[in-house]
């Protein structure tokens, strides 16, 4: 197991309160490549762990918590946060390495150093060692629903608050490559040659189709292509790296927030991936594991999810090592902050408050009729 943010500090859970958030709608619909359409936010809810000593651990959660993991915090002996993790583990080996129970882990390991940082009175990115209080974000979205006009005054807004990366939806039209052709151009003829625009399939292609867009998309300039085929395809990955070194097409392929363990990281560079992206692994220090490999192996290096969290991971990143701020998911939840990192000019800058860098507002999420119960948890 790794071993990277142990500590030796016993946490003995005495209370656990889940706040049971309703779907925040979105102002736009939005849609990918290859999923449905989504009208709300991932966002489902929020949980606070507490041990003898009053001390709190927050962040986000799902069901998942309280139904298999709260249970077991709260009626088994005082652990380290390392043997906590590790205890879970094993307590999912039955339901697979790639279950939600993966990433409802990656939900504990905050709670649990969220915790820690708040006894230790400090924010949580210097508890886990950053020397600086900000992290490197891209500002990226682009819904395949959207018309050309609407996708790149989003684009532009980006590029006008700060951002100097984004990435937007491909691959909605089948093996019909020209619509994403067509956007791609409008946006660099937009943004201009030094505004960096990656592009987002989500599995939509072939390894053929993959490389034909590619091999007409170099020119514009891509700052990588990301998830050009299925997750789990390594032949369909090695194959399109194949068709790329032979074609003298210089393109960064990223692949990683589908998958959850470290071990499929490695196999993507093994296969042609020169951009790695760790997402919701069993523990944040899976993160760091990747981006150690990452380092030694020459491939770059971001990560998605819940950026107003992940912010406090990417202060411990290089300055090119990037979080992503997901536009249509993440931007609808800063309403209902009470805490959060200020954003400017494509860093998001840490509060100087223990603990995460984000809170809950849940008197406003009441009053929007967004907080659907409080569930309260005790030690037996």
């Amino acid at each position: 197991m790794n071993q990277l943010f142990s500590y030796p500090d016993l946490i003995s859970i005495k209370k656990a309160v889940y706040y049971d958030l309703a779907p925040i709608p979105l102002p736009v619909p939005f849609k990918d490549g290859t999923g449905g359409i989504r009208l709300a936010s991932f966002f489902r809810g929020w949980m606070r762990i507490y041990d003898e000593d009053g001390f709190c651990g927050q962040g986000p959660a799902t069901p998942l918590m309280t139904d298999f993991f709260v249970p077991r915090l709260l009626n088994h002996p005082a652990k380290t946060n390392s043997d906590w993790i590790r205890y879970f583990w094993w307590e999912i080996r039955n339901f697979g390495y790639q279950s939600p129970y993966v990433s409802e882990m990656t939900n504990l390991d905050w709670l649990l150093l969220d915790l820690l940082a708040n006894r230790a009175g400090k924010p949580l990115h210097r508890f886990l060692g950053a020397d600086r209080d900000w992290a490197s974000v891209y500002k990226g979205g682009g819904s395949v629903l959207l018309d050309d006009d609407g996708l790149i005054r989003d684009l532009l807004r980006f590029q006008e608050e700060g951002y100097t990366t984004t990435k937007f939806k491909i691959g909605g039209h089948g093996k019909d490559i020209s619509h994403d052709l067509r956007r791609l151009a409008k946006a660099r003829r937009t943004l201009g040659d030094d505004f960096r625009i990656a592009v987002d399939a989500n599995q939509a292609w072939d390894a053929e189709t993959a490389f034909a867009f590619a091999k007409e998309a170099a020119p514009l300039g891509v700052a990588w292509l990301e998830e050009p085929v299925h997750a789990y395809d390594m032949d369909a990955l090695r194959r399109l790296r194949d068709l790329l070194n032979e074609a003298g097409v210089s393109m960064e392929i990223a692949m990683g927030e589908s998958v959850r363990s470290y071990h499929t990281h490695v196999a993507y560079a093994e296969h042609g991936v020169d951009h790695l992206q760790p997402a919701r692994l069993y523990c944040l220090a899976e993160n760091m594991r990747v981006r150690d490999y990452a380092h030694a192996h020459g491939c770059r290096i971001s990560t998605g999810g819940f950026t107003f969290q992940n912010v406090a991971l990417g202060t411990l990143y290089s300055e090119d090592e990037p979080i992503e701020y997901h536009q249509p998911l993440n931007e609808v939840l800063v309403n209902y902050f009470s805490l959060v990192s200020e954003m400017r000019d494509g860093r998001f800058y840490l509060p100087d408050v223990p603990g995460l860098p984000v809170h809950l507002d849940f008197e406003k999420l009441e009053r929007d009729g967004l907080l659907r119960a409080v569930r309260y948890y005790y030690r037996e």
